[in-house]
């Protein structure tokens, strides 16, 4: 089913012929006129109008994801133009954000993302365990293009911020069941209110959920299952008016069946040598692994939130710690043949503190400064079993061990010269030090490594208010990301360290809210040039015929596009948002070393992974009360084109890796009764059973394996709130 075509011109629709109707209404209506609503948010470190914030931000508010049956960061891909989301591995709670044609999709600690993710203020340093089940989520706000003033280190793409929901004092509590396809039960529930009056206020949440996975194996066992336990507590101190504490504690268990790929390999590969050749049977939902693969998470997070208002400033102190433990068995070779087999197990640590001192007052000028520190270590144990190895290699395991130290100072101004010109200065200093050990295949002992890194990255802009509904701006900005160490490396000769990243962004926008705030339309026009790129390279291990994945600092990118949003408000009861996204993302240069004395060579005409020249959505939303209820009803489409979904020199020769242009539709039907108190909503996600490929996996000339996305699915949530 193909809407690409429509889908294009979705957004022009919603604000071109929506207009007439909007001018109709307001004309004969009385008393106040119904608007787009306001999202308040924090994406400069204080809480603004998303429409007073000089920066592409896309928000969603806690209403907005349960319409839309938001219910993990995995909902979101497509959703937010540029923005796509990629699966990491075998891993079904990692995934990595791709903002504007840059990301990082692996596993591998050792390496930085590009895109931060944040909950509740604090920073997840790593892929793994950043994407789970949303429960008790008042929001989530997306940054795009760069942000090292104010976010720090690996912000280089965006920023992607969750926000947890704050304990009130009024007494509450809501339970959720849900039936889905493919053996989908979920259970949400929490309860909140008043420990001491007008003083403490506490809220505990939970959710369970088990899943059999949408493949599944040919001896009839079920892959990708889930069995989930998360819980969340926090508590809200306000002694005073002018001082506020919250302090949350969250704990997530994870066990599964793991993710099971398919064999894609081309016949010329070493795999069908084995006598496996690429997997023909026609069902993309028919594994056949011959290892009992598994996927195991169990996370713990601690955050303090402190805010004192000391009149003419606030001071911000957040104090986060997080603690990951995973254990994954990968088949990665998708066959029964005991082929590429890793086994992983990792432990990590993190802490961070961070204050920020901000301006209280509406003058000219507003500021906000900082200082931020963070220590994280690991502990990796990886196994790697199979006849692709062989003697000696088979049964061997790589061990790496890092501490990482981190430090920044920032500040950031706003001062408005004339009435409605502002002009925004501000920079970040980071430092980092790293201390790495690894023991290598075919090495007997560990070494240690260190290295240290820094940068500065400065902001400057301005923004010109027309109006109270019509804003433009203009912005550079820089932002890095951190160098390190190999966790892959086959030899001592290949650990590193690569060198930091940088990018340098130029971004012009409007944000304007029209026909008395019933149309609002905001857009962006940008361009970024990235110098020391990070990329992953497969280079052979010295005397050997493996390959070892490295990353490497191979040259210069030049990514450009534009995005704009529309949301328009036709009558009080139907609202249109759309969203379009265009992309150029090309390599200035690559130039990547082989490995073994096998030289340079260069790959400069290589396309970008998860970069897709177009992006779009338009979502339909329906609310009215009627005298048995309010019913509520949306559908969304998203397409995207084509897009590779793995970095490889296939790329030049094969569609192998691409993601090929695809439309996929989502629905939701609810009925709240007249008490509020009851609802019943009916969802489905990928309406039309559109086939899409999830994320490929290549190793060299060795193998190709690939994995799909969930087909059509369908459910129903019953939900009790008092």
């Amino acid at each position: 089913m193909k809407f690409s075509r429509w889908l294009y011109c979705g957004a022009a629709l919603a604000a071109i012929g929506a207009s007439p109707v909007m001018a109709q209404e307001t004309a004969g209506s009385e008393g106040p006129a119904a608007a787009v609503e306001d999202i308040v948010v924090t994406a400069q470190r204080r809480e603004q109008r998303l429409q007073d914030v000089p920066l592409a931000v896309s928000a969603f508010s806690m209403e907005s994801l349960e319409d839309g049956k938001v219910e993990s960061l995995l909902n979101l891909d497509g959703k937010v133009p540029n923005v796509v989301l990629a699966p990491v591995g075998a891993y079904p709670f990692a995934s990595a954000f791709y903002i504007r044609g840059l990301g990082y999709a692996d596993v591998e600690s050792s390496f930085e993302p590009s895109v931060g993710v944040e909950l509740d203020g604090v920073y997840l340093s790593r892929n793994v365990g950043a994407v789970q089940d949303f429960f008790d989520i008042g929001g989530v706000t997306i940054l795009r293009g760069p942000q090292g003033t104010l976010y720090g280190r690996n912000t280089i793409g965006g920023v992607v911020s969750v926000q947890s929901r704050r304990p009130s004092f009024d007494f509450g509590a809501r339970a959720q069941a849900t039936f889905g396809s493919n053996g989908r039960q979920e259970l949400r529930a929490g309860a909140e209110g008043a420990l001491i009056e007008d003083q403490l206020a506490g809220k505990f949440s939970f959710l369970t959920k088990t899943y059999d996975g949408y493949i599944k194996n040919y001896d009839g066992r079920d892959m990708g299952a889930q069995d989930v336990t998360s819980m969340r507590g926090a508590l809200l101190w306000t002694p005073t008016a002018s001082f506020d504490a919250t302090l949350i504690v969250d704990y997530t268990k994870d066990k599964g069946t793991g993710t099971a790929f398919e064999n894609a390999s081309l016949p010329s590969m070493v795999l069908p040598g084995f006598g496996e050749p690429a997997d023909t049977d026609g069902d993309p939902f028919l594994s056949h692994v011959g290892d009992d693969i598994f996927s195991d998470l169990e996370a713990l997070g601690v955050t303090l939130n402190a805010n004192w208002d000391l009149g003419p400033v606030k001071l911000t102190s957040i104090t986060g710690y997080r603690k990951t433990d995973t254990e994954v068995l990968s088949d990665f070779d998708g066959t029964p043949t005991p082929f590429m087999t890793v086994h992983r197990d990792e432990t990590h640590d993190q802490f961070s503190q961070e204050l920020r001192l901000a301006s209280n007052t509406d003058g000219p000028l507003t500021y906000v400064v900082g200082a931020y520190y963070m220590t994280q270590e690991y502990d990796i144990a990886t196994g790697q079993f199979g006849t692709v190895f062989g003697s000696p290699t088979a049964g061997s395991t790589i061990y790496t061990q890092q501490k990482a130290d981190s430090w920044a100072v920032f500040g950031q101004a706003d001062y408005e010269v004339l009435p409605g010109l502002t002009v925004t200065a501000g920079g970040r200093y980071s430092k980092e030090e790293k201390t790495f050990t690894t023991q290598p295949l075919f090495y007997p002992n560990a070494e240690t490594f260190e290295a240290s890194f820094d940068d500065f990255s400065p902001k400057v802009g301005v923004s010109y208010k027309w109006s109270d509904t019509l804003m433009t701006y203009a912005q550079y900005s820089r932002g890095f990301r951190a160098g390190g160490f190999n966790g892959r490396a086959g030899s001592f000769l290949a650990v590193g360290p690569y060198d930091s990243e940088t990018v340098d962004s130029y971004e012009v926008g409007v944000k304007s809210d029209l026909f008395n705030r019933r149309l609002r339309l905001n857009a962006a026009v940008f361009t970024s040039d990235y110098q020391d790129m990070q990329q992953s390279v497969q280079q052979l291990i010295p005397g050997t015929l493996i390959n070892q994945t490295l990353v490497a600092n191979v040259g210069a990118a030049t990514i450009s596009g534009f995005e704009a949003e529309a949301t328009a408000l036709l009558t009080d009861i139907f609202t249109i948002s759309a969203s379009v996204g265009y992309l150029d993302a090309s390599y200035d240069e690559f130039m990547a070393d082989l490995g073994d004395g096998l030289g340079v060579i260069d790959r400069t005409y290589l396309p970008m992974p998860y970069a897709p020249k177009w992006s779009n959505s338009v979502t339909f939303n329906y609310k009215d009360d009627f005298d048995f209820g309010r019913v509520t009803a949306q559908a969304s489409v998203r397409h995207m084109t084509d897009m590779y979904t793995s970095f490889s020199t296939l790329n030049a020769t094969t569609d192998l890796t691409m993601r090929q242009s695809n439309t996929v539709v989502d629905g939701s039907l609810s009925l709240e009764l007249p008490d509020g108190r009851w609802r019943v909503s009916l969802w489905g996600k990928n309406l039309t059973d559109e086939l899409v490929i999830n994320n490929t996996f290549g190793v060299g000339n060795l193998l190709a394996s690939r994995v799909y996305q969930p087909p059509r699915e369908i459910g129903v949530d019953l939900s009790l709130t008092f």
